[in-house]
């Protein structure tokens, strides 16, 4: 018999071996990415996210700048020069040579009552508003002691915490406005491969409202549901990891699946020998 022939038998054991070392990695694999579903393709255009209006809460830290279009509105608040508050006012509000004068901008960090408290306007109660709604109330209080006053204001910090099974579980203050989920999983070192990525929970405590949101990562309709892509305030994402029952059964099914490949190969080589 030619000794260069393989046996029929021979490569239907290595085809059943490769088909299942191929079917156990693609398995184990699909456990460990996110958005499986996506299309097969190079690019893939995602809907329109819209991007919530924030809304201001207790913590919050605000950057507030005055800006004063001329100069009789400074000289108002220099005729309260004698007080220590009006002193502090002015402060705020800055004197800028020629036309006008603006400040560098002030953090006030709203209390457990959801006020700030501004010099000689004295406290307002900004929570529940968004930016553009504080900015009319702040308006409001200051424009008798201001002369059409300009008013800049945002946010300067973005508060997030991620439990459970990551890499560096914490609460994370972002420099930024708005967060996505990816910046909340970066922030906390990504998901290791012990983490449940079908079964994570969203907890949110947000304008006077909690729910408690569960979704799986392997799916590409994350990318699109704006309630849980993009982050709000004090949100807190927990990661459950996956349970040492699940873990043995892999590490058994693994073994399990390496056992019968030897076998295989082992009988087809056998099988090869004694055809020759």
């Amino acid at each position: 018999m030619n000794r260069n022939h393989i046996h029929p038998a021979t490569l239907t054991c290595f085809f059943v071996a490769f088909v299942l070392m191929l079917t156990t990695s693609c398995s184990t694999s699909k456990k460990l990415n996110y958005f499986n579903d996506l299309p097969d393709s190079e690019s893939y255009e995602l809907k329109a996210m819209p991007v919530p209006e924030r809304i201001i809460e207790r913590g919050d830290r605000l950057d507030i700048n005055f800006i004063v279009r001329d100069q009789e509105s400074a000289s108002f608040f220099n005729k309260h020069s004698m007080t220590g508050a009006a002193t502090a006012a002015a402060a705020v509000v800055g004197v800028g040579g020629g036309g006008g004068g603006a400040t560098a901008g002030a953090d006030y960090v709203v209390n457990e009552e959801g006020e700030i408290e501004i010099p000689v306007v004295g406290r307002i109660k900004l929570s529940g508003l968004t930016i553009s709604q504080a900015k009319q109330k702040i308006f409001g209080a200051v424009s008798p002691y201001l002369k059409e006053p300009l008013i800049e204001m945002s946010f300067t910090t973005f508060k997030v915490t991620v439990l459970g099974e990551v890499k560096a579980p914490g609460s994370y203050v972002i420099p930024s406005q708005q967060a996505t989920l990816f910046t909340a999983l970066a922030a906390a070192g990504d998901l290791p491969h012990s983490a449940k990525r079908y079964d994570i929970h969203l907890y949110r405590d947000y304008n006077g409202k909690r729910t408690i949101k569960k979704f799986d990562l392997r799916k590409a309709s994350v990318l699109e549901d704006p309630d849980i892509f993009m982050m709000r305030p004090n949100d807190v994402i927990y990661v459950q990891a996956r349970t040492a029952t699940i873990f043995k059964e892999e590490s058994g099914l693994v073994a399990s699946m390496f056992t019968v490949v030897i076998s295989i190969v082992t009988l087809g080589f056998t099988i090869h020998n004694t055809t020759k």
